[in-house]
Formats: C-alpha cells, structure tokens, sequence
C-alpha cells in the first residue's frame, strides 16, 4: 500500500502548480500515459432524483476532458452523450472499475465502447467520488492497452483521487435553483461563439484543444436547453449570465 501511495503522490506532485481544474486533468493524463492511459473525462453529477441516464448527464458541471482526436465530434453526433452507462454506474459504485467489469446489464453491448476502439481506446478505468449535497464526481481515464497490476491500478485511482481534489478546488460551483450554472470555461466559450469563433479559433484563444472547445460549448448548450449554438448565446444573454 505505502508503495502505492508513494507512486500516487510522485504522479502528482505537479498538480499543485496547474491553475485550473483542466490543466490539472491534462498533468495527470501526461503523468499516467506510460500505463497505456490516451483519454481522460473528469465531471461532476447530481444523482437523485434521475432514474435516466440522459436526466443524469445533463446536469454535469465539467472540470476536465481530453479524448482521441474525432471522440467527441462522433460521441455527440451518434447521441452517446445520452445514454453513457459508465458515468451512470458511477452513481452506483464507490471503488474504481473498469469498464469491461461484469455485473451491470447497461455496461454490455453500449455502442460508445466500438467508437472507443476505433479511436485505440481498448479499455478504461473509472474512480467515482461520492460527495456532499447528493452528487457523484467521476475521473474516467481511457486506455490503448489495459494490463494494469492490481498496484498499478491503485497508484492510478490514489493519483486520481489527489487530482480530483485539486480539480474541486479550482473550479468550485454552487447550482443556482431555477437557473442553469455554467462553469467560466464554457461562458467564455460561448461568448466566442457570439463572436462567430469556430471550435479551432476558440480553442487557440483559450489554449486548448479544438475538442476541448467544442465540448465546452455543447456542455453549455445542454444547460441552457438549447438547440443550436445562436439559440444558446440568446439564452446566456436572457438569463443574465454573460
């Protein structure tokens, strides 16, 4: 176990420096990459009252991704992002499991798991966090190869639990009742959008990857119940939130 713990802390002793919940996703993805680890989801849930998958992922506040190149572009397109069972099954486990593990009937046959493939994404390994006010955080690491030693595995969910603390502190939220909270990475993606930025050019704007950007603005779109991207930055506008 101290080996574990010792790895873990070596994994992330950077993490301190990262200034925003997003930088400190992308040191822990670099600093587990030598394992095999190619993608990295970090969010948090609200669990009840939801019983459906597609009620539970629209009300996540995001503080990290970083996918294969074409993940999220196909991921919204084939309508995953409504019907994800492994952020669903983290409402219902409190260790990490991979995403093979038996015993969860939606885990089978989900179609996200051939699009992972395609994109070399083998397998993965998700750390779910239970936490105040009826809300589970998720840090779900994709792999191209998944041969993990139980040690291994460890290191990686102790490293994981470290980053995800580091993620809370830089990017705390508070849900507004009756209005919709965005995190400040995706209000300033929409305000590009209202500028007419394309995901590349907001991304180079902010620093971070097209997909990135492009995330953030479909995160946003789900909040405000919009449909297209001009219906979205018109809302934010209404609601004040600009």
């Amino acid at each position: 176990m101290m080996a574990s713990v010792t790895r873990a802390l070596d994994l992330s002793a950077r993490l301190d420096t990262a200034p925003t919940a997003e930088a400190v996703g992308r040191l822990l993805l670099a600093a587990i990459a030598p394992y095999g680890a190619r993608s990295i989801f970090s969010a948090s849930f609200k669990v009840p009252p939801y019983k459906k998958v597609e009620d539970f992922a629209a009300d996540r506040h995001l503080f990290a991704q970083q996918s294969p190149r074409g993940w999220v572009e196909a991921y919204y397109q084939r309508g995953l992002h409504t019907r994800n069972p492994v952020v669903f099954a983290s409402a219902r486990r409190t260790t990490a499991f991979r995403w093979s593990d038996p015993g969860f009937d939606d885990l089978k046959n989900w179609p996200g798991f051939d699009l992972a493939r395609d994109l070399g994404i083998q397998d993965g390994l998700t750390i779910p966090f239970h936490t105040p006010g009826n809300r589970v955080d998720v840090v779900s690491l994709g792999f191209e190869r998944f041969d993990l030693s139980r040690q291994e595995t460890l290191t990686i969910a102790l490293a994981s639990a470290v980053a995800h603390e580091r993620m809370v502190e830089l990017s705390p939220f508070i849900p507004a009742p009756g209005k919709p909270t965005l995190t400040p990475r995706e209000r300033d993606c929409l305000a590009f959008v209202a500028e007419g930025l394309s995901d590349a050019d907001i991304g180079g704007k902010l620093g971070i990857s097209q997909t990135t950007a492009h995330a953030h603005v479909e995160s946003a779109k789900r909040k405000l119940g919009a449909k297209t991207r001009a219906q979205a930055v018109a809302r934010l506008y209404s609601l004040g939130l600009f």
